[in-house]
């Protein structure tokens, strides 16, 4: 089946969905409220310098002041400080000098080039890096580092080196280029043009870099619907279905300047029925804020995300396939492999991940499931490192983590269970009330306590204690009133009297 994009625009929403065989890969959403800013272009400047966690924070203008780790940031930015501020001899000195310390390379009050890594996670600030990268159709010119790379994706040996070759002669001294999955087959001067582009617009951040007083954005990044445009022309995806007029046209206009041969086919759909809808993708995002995954054998897998931690359990379920156990082990774990994967681009999954599989002994049939998931990795356009499975059936990865997972962009903290993902049970409730009222025995004054709880709970205190709550009134002369409210299960209140 095609492989296909679509993208549905309200209002001030644009959710885009990557369909491969039928099925939603990935998804993005873009809310104005929340908007993007990995990739943007600051000019931003130095705050606290921090030397024991080796960063320092850079104000650019936002809410939040960003972050930037020693191993972004450029040395050359202490050598320029000292230059802007008259110091030549200690600009030469440090020149020379330079020892990969956070103290040694950013001072307080510098004006210091950034981009944007990372998007802003829970508290913390966007991750910034100095070494700037802008990207085009078919490379990425590198504007701070001399640099030359070829995107892994391409793993034709004879069209890495010709690519190799051509970058390196087109490369301008003292800049970098990579070349990107785009810039497969395409010819030298196709990236010539496109290197053309990508120089004006360094040419530009920099005389905007240098005319701007304080921190300030100085190149953003297009909307969500031209970059999946850019970022998608391939073989791989040969139509996209968009639900907008002005975004239709767009991407047309778009596509037609900067890829007037590519066979990338443009539809505006105009079907009553909403395109999300036809095609699953609103099913597939119902699913994304359930822990539990049905596999098609009857199987499941259960998924819980933590802080930075994400784990995987494969279970049978209802599978029963197959004379020999280890058999019926091995083809579940296969399927739950290839879903997994699914699910970890679908729901953006970032950081550590854990699998748990379920067990084999056959190291030949570990072996097997271990190879099925590299291979489906294959398509995910995030970098990961695999850890091989280990004897008791556990597959670890990291995966690059550029914003947060769907699940958290999607959803809040429950205001019932606060996060925890667990409700006190009726019972456990039940007991706490009968403790309080205890507690509160041990004042002579109360003559009387009314109960105040849902009414679920009041009839399960009664149900099961009541008669053990008859004989409390009678020892200490007290009266017990129970009255009924709606609310939350566990909310209860006692009134002492």
């Amino acid at each position: 089946m095609d492989n296909q994009i679509l993208i549905n625009l309200t209002f001030n929403e644009t959710r885009v969905a990557v369909m491969e065989n039928g099925s939603v890969a990935e998804l993005y959403i873009e809310r104005k409220t929340k908007p993007r800013i990995v990739g943007n272009i600051y000019k931003g400047k130095v705050g606290k310098v921090v030397p024991g966690m080796q960063a320092a924070f850079i104000d650019i203008g936002m809410d939040k002041a960003g972050f930037i780790s020693v191993e972004d940031v450029q040395e050359d930015s202490l050598y320029e400080f000292f230059l802007e501020n008259g110091e030549e001899d200690s600009a030469q000195y440090v020149h020379k000098q330079q020892k990969n310390l956070i103290q040694d390379i950013l001072r307080e009050g510098q004006n210091v080039l950034v981009q944007v890594l990372k998007e802003s996670v829970g508290g913390k600030g966007a991750k910034l890096s100095s070494y700037v990268a802008i990207p085009g159709k078919y490379l990425v010119l590198l504007g701070t580092i001399d640099i030359v790379g070829i995107s892994r994706k391409i793993e034709d040996k004879e069209e890495r080196e010709r690519l190799s070759e051509s970058i390196k002669k087109l490369k301008p001294e003292g800049a970098g280029l990579i070349a990107r999955t785009a810039s497969a087959g395409v010819s030298e001067e196709e990236l010539a043009n496109d290197l053309k582009e990508l120089l004006s617009v360094w040419e530009y951040v920099k005389k905007a870099n240098e005319e701007k007083s304080g921190p300030s954005l100085i190149y953003e990044e297009p909307k969500l619907y031209i970059k999946a445009a850019r970022d998608f022309v391939s073989t791989k995806v040969n139509k996209i279905l968009v639900d907008s007029d002005s975004a239709y046209s767009d991407i047309k206009d778009y596509l037609k300047r900067n890829f007037p041969d590519s066979n990338l086919d443009v539809e505006l759909y105009k079907d009553p029925v909403p395109l999300f809808l036809k095609y699953g993708v609103e099913n597939d995002i119902k699913k994304i804020f359930k822990k539990k995954v049905w596999l098609k054998s009857g199987g499941h897998i259960i998924i819980e995300e933590a802080e930075g931690l994400t784990v995987v359990d494969v279970n049978t379920g209802r599978y029963q396939s197959g004379k020999d156990p280890e058999e019926t082990i091995y083809n579940i774990n296969v399927e739950a492999a290839i879903e997994i994967v699914r699910q970890i681009r679908l729901r953006n999954l970032v950081g550590i991940i854990v699998m748990d599989f379920i067990d084999l002994k056959n190291r030949q049939l570990r072996d097997g499931v271990s190879e099925v998931f590299v291979e489906a990795l294959k398509h995910d356009r995030a970098r990961s490192v695999v850890i091989e499975m280990s004897s008791f059936g556990v597959i670890q990865m990291t995966r690059q983590r550029l914003r947060e997972s769907i699940l958290k962009e999607l959803a809040e903290p429950c205001f019932c269970c606060e996060g925890i993902g667990y409700l006190k049970s009726v019972n456990t409730i039940s007991y706490e009330i009968i403790r309080d009222i205890k507690r509160r025995l041990s004042r002579p004054v109360n003559k009387k306590i009314t109960v105040q709880a849902n009414p679920v709970v009041i009839k399960s205190l009664l149900d099961s204690e009541k008669d053990n709550l008859k004989l409390l009134e009678e020892e200490y002369g007290l009266e017990i009133e129970y009255l009924t409210v709606e609310g939350k299960i566990e909310r209860y209140k006692l009134i002492a009297e």
